[in-house]
């Protein structure tokens, strides 16, 4: 009998992403999201950052600020939305570049 194999799936020794997805952007693209409603202010420029580096901050009333950190080790590709623009939770913020320097 023939074995069947689904293009779809990675084989689990090679990765524990669909095949589809392997070889694309989402090997190497990150996304930063806002963690909570409010104003982006953006506290860094493009460029390589840090695990937990100050990306800005999302302002809200009565003097709320919350923070927005680098997840990983990554090249800051550009911002997704301006400063000061107001923006939802779990929008996306900026990309990543997260393939290896």
């Amino acid at each position: 009998m023939a074995q069947s194999t689904r293009p779809d799936t990675a084989s689990p020794a090679s990765s524990s992403e669909p095949a589809s997805l392997l070889g694309t952007c989402a090997d190497s693209m990150g996304l930063v999201v806002a963690p909570t409603t409010g104003r982006f202010e953006p506290a860094t420029g493009t460029g390589r950052v840090r695990a937990g580096q100050l990306l800005g901050h999302i302002t809200g009333g009565r003097g709320r600020a919350d923070e927005v950190r680098a997840p990983v080790d990554a090249l800051l590709k550009n911002l997704l939305v301006r400063p000061r623009q107001l923006v939802r939770r779990g929008q996306a913020l900026a990309w990543l570049d997260v393939s290896p320097a």
